[in-house]
């Protein structure tokens, strides 16, 4: 029942500061940028955190951070306890649950210090939701449950008791308890039109459609769900909207409306892709697939299933991804070996009906209204033969390709150990050589040996293990204001003895006041990876500048410029396009490709780039493009 899923989602932080302002959005970022760091900044960064937290929380994520930052640094607790709350609905509203429950639970403690019972409900009730969207629909009720005893308390808001009335119906209606569900429901409904509230009255009287959706009442459903779409679309509430579009589309479809339902459902489509609402554009295909199919649309009903197939497939490979193990391997192996089972006894089953249809033609071949019926059921099945074919090839290419892949990874792993595990070995049989001849200048430089070996080890599980949390998705990007001047510093003090051993100079150069706003751990790691090239590839007595410019049109580049051998042109072009785990072009800089990888996946998860320009004895010069931070 998605659609429940949707109330926690629309109603997450509807008290954070709706009343604080109500100007438009342009309004409060034209103020917010004279304003300083004071109570009023904390109230201005709360306010556009929550206006923008449900049609664009990724938008709204930078500025519910940055209040919740401020208000600890000014120690205002009741500020923290508003911007704690929004900032848990944005990382609800981007289904990262984990995090949501962790800025719950801050919230619920220091609302229980400030007694603030409005603030306490809310965060129940939000820890509730999130419990609900995992199924976890015990904790969810234990969680509802105390979010009621506190609901009729003096300082709950009106809005904070739609919220829990609303969580509580769809929860019992996801649990088969309908009156119950009802019940909620219909308070909920009576409470917004109370206080005129247009939003939460639309919400709920397209729950309440879609309860008599389920209990087959359609003709009352349908009403409901009317009134439901038009509140919605006077709101102007694009994520309402797009679901109210859905469950009326859905109560039409049961009643045979099909025009009116797939113009509906378009209309939900159109709305949800404008604002990026994935689990919305999922739910619009799987409806036209259905009205597709009863309109008797066959073709049409089975391409828009192919497209509800590649985005489930895409938003659910977000919480399947684990780390590269060998039983993720044969898992996945085992899961490919399974598609490629069924598109065979598919394709069987086809090449059957073929046969019997072809027998068919034979024997009607003295009936020519018969042999072109029969003639266009073959070209029907041929068609889907070679669909199966296609998506038969797609499936044995991802399969070699995750085999290739492991082999590549194993043999990183194996390539880059050998050498500092080799040397490790050596360094002991020097220690017995040196102690036995007495040569004590021998065993002096047998540190430096030791060093440069354990440097390579530690560079090369530092890149795996930074690729292997990339791949499960499990490394969160946590964008911040980074100065680049200090990026740089600390970046050279990691190298200045690596440097210094080597007789190579390390330089910076960078305007004090150049920001960028990236994940200081990715860009980090770039860093290094790049400087650590350099050494590799420039000779003694050479040199290193690390570079930063911007172009004033909201992007900055830094730049780590060697005075090594460089690279030809076409050297350069086949580096760059060297695929994930893959071997690189035998060239000045070849190696296991690991670091590059990773350099181009984390430009990437920043919305950056990375560029190389190289010539043969004139070194090489790597870019990393970046967004600027605004200036403060």
């Amino acid at each position: 029942m998605r659609h429940f899923v949707l109330v926690a989602l629309l109603l997450s932080g509807l008290l954070g500061t709706a009343k604080a302002y109500a100007a438009t959005e342009e309004t409060l970022l034209r103020q917010l940028q004279r304003q300083p760091a004071d109570t009023v900044r904390l109230r201005l960064l709360t306010t556009i955190c929550y206006q923008l937290h449900d049609n664009d929380p990724t938008r709204a994520l930078p500025y519910g951070e940055q209040a919740v930052a401020l208000a600890r640094q000014l120690r205002s607790y009741p500020g923290l306890l508003q911007a704690l709350l929004n900032l848990a609905g944005c990382y609800a509203n981007l289904a990262d649950g984990a995090h949501a429950l962790r800025l719950q639970q801050e919230a619920l403690l220091l609302a229980r210090q400030l007694r603030s019972p409005d603030a306490i409900t809310r965060a129940y009730s939000g820890m509730g939701r999130v419990q609900q969207e995992r199924n976890d629909t015990a904790a969810a009720m234990r969680h509802y449950q105390r979010a009621l005893t506190y609901v009729y308390q003096p300082g709950v808001q009106p809005r904070t008791r739609l919220l829990v009335f609303g969580n509580l119906g769809s929860l019992y209606f996801d649990l088969g308890q309908y009156p119950e569900g009802l019940l909620f429901t219909r308070r909920a409904l009576q409470l917004a039109r109370r206080t005129n509230d247009q939003a939460g009255e639309a919400q709920y009287l397209a729950d309440m459609g879609s309860f008599y959706t389920q209990l087959n009442q359609l003709e009352t459903a349908e009403g409901l769900l009317r009134k439901a779409v038009l509140l919605a679309e006077i709101q102007r509430n694009e994520r309402f909207t797009a679901g109210n579009q859905e469950l009326l589309a859905t109560a039409l479809l049961l009643r045979n409306q099909l025009p009116e339902a797939d113009s509906l459902a378009r209309r939900a489509l159109l709305t949800a892709r404008r604002i990026q609402y994935k689990e919305r554009i999922l739910g619009a295909y799987a409806l036209l697939a259905r009205i597709s199919a009863r309109q008797g649309q066959h073709e049409q009903a089975y391409a828009w299933q192919v497209r509800h197939r590649d985005l489930n497939d895409s938003l659910n490979s977000r919480s399947r991804m684990q780390m590269l193990t060998a039983l993720q391997t044969r898992y996945e192996t085992a899961e490919k070996e399974r598609q490629i089972k069924r598109l065979t006894e598919q394709e069987q089953t086809t090449q059957q009906r073929n046969r019997a249809l072809w027998g068919t033609v034979a024997t009607l071949l003295l009936g020519l209204s018969g042999m072109a019926y029969l003639y266009t059921k073959l070209r029907l099945s041929r068609s889907a033969l070679a669909a199966n074919h296609r998506v038969l090839g797609e499936a044995t290419r991802e399969l070699r390709q995750l085999a290739a892949s492991k082999d590549r990874l194993y043999a990183i792993v194996a390539h880059d150990l050998r050498g500092p595990v080799t040397a490790f070995a050596g360094v002991t049989e020097l220690i017995d050589f040196y102690l036995k001849k007495g040569d004590e200048d021998g065993l002096r430089r047998l540190p430096t040996l030791v060093r440069q070996s354990a440097y390579q080890l530690n560079h090369l599980l530092d890149n795996l293990l930074n690729w292997a949390v990339n791949q499960t998705g499990e490394l969160a990007f946590r964008p911040e204001r980074l100065l680049v001047r200090e990026l740089f510093q600390d970046t050279i003090r990691l190298y200045e003895n690596a440097a210094e051993a080597k007789q190579i100079s390390l330089h910076s150069h960078s305007p004090d006041c150049l920001a960028v706003w990236a994940d200081a751990h990715m860009t980090q790691t770039i860093l290094r990876n790049l400087i650590s090239n350099a050494l590799k590839f420039t000779s003694a007595g050479g040199s290193i500048h690390l570079l930063a410019q911007t172009d004033g049109a909201g992007t900055a580049t830094l730049c780590v410029q060697d005075s090594g051998a460089g690279m030809t042109a076409t050297q350069t072009a086949a580096l760059l396009a060297s695929g994930p785990l893959m071997p690189l072009p035998r060239t000045a800089r070849s190696g296991t490709g690991l670091g590059l990888l990773l350099c181009r996946a984390f430009a990437d998860r920043q919305s950056g780039a990375l560029s190389i320009t190289s010539s043969p004895e004139q070194g090489t010069k790597v870019c990393l493009t970046l967004p600027a931070a605004q200036p403060r």
